[in-house]
């Protein structure tokens, strides 16, 4: 069952779906709510004769020094709002302003929104999930495939949507996402898990 906007209202209204900062009246859908681009974006560089292997997950990718992370500021030193562009092709992780905790008994999928896919912006490649028991912002995929240079505005651009699904069952804590060492990007911060400094 897809919950609609008055069921995410009543979950979160109970504090079982919970998003920082609060979400304005402008982010409500009639069966979803739409999410702002954060200010954090990652983007991999080029490396000629390098292959990953990813069978033992991203953790080397993370490690490898071969990705640049940028903070934008909500404004630059003129006043005006920072922004990220992308070229033709391009493609760049970013967060969503807002953290999501999603309960138990729901699961939510991140879609891109119409008027971004129209242009030519996806949203995420492979992984719309976000899962039981979820806490942490959550990264886009975000690729050009449009012939357009696109500018993007944190916190003004809402480029995807989130839509809750009751399970059948509430999941168990123990089986919930970020129960295991494997769930990596529990509390992210970053859209790469950050190499162990110890």
């Amino acid at each position: 069952m897809i919950l609609s906007q008055p069921e995410i209202r009543a979950e979160v209204q109970k504090g079982n779906i919970r998003f920082d900062p609060p979400l304005e009246e402008r982010q409500w859908g009639e069966a979803s709510v739409d999410l702002r681009l954060g200010l954090k974006f990652t983007q991999l560089k080029p490396a000629k004769g390098v292959t990953f292997s990813m069978a033992q997950g991203i953790g080397a990718l993370a490690e490898s020094g071969l990705w640049v992370e940028k903070i934008l500021k909500t404004k630059d030193d003129f006043g005006k709002p920072e922004t990220v562009r992308l070229a033709p092709n391009d493609f760049i992780l970013a967060l969503t302003h807002e953290r999501v905790w999603v309960p138990r008994h729901l699961i939510a999928i991140v879609e891109g929104r119409s008027t971004y896919a129209r242009v030519g912006l996806s949203m995420h490649q492979t992984a719309p999930w976000i899962q039981p028991g979820w806490n942490g912002q959550i990264t886009l995929e975000i690729r050009n495939s449009g012939p357009l240079q696109i500018e993007l505005t944190p916190i003004e651009d809402m480029p995807c949507q989130l839509t809750f699904f009751q399970l059948t069952s509430e999941l168990a804590a123990a089986t919930a996402y970020g129960a295991r060492p494997t769930d990596v990007f529990q509390d992210q911060a970053s859209a790469l898990p950050q190499p162990d400094k110890s």
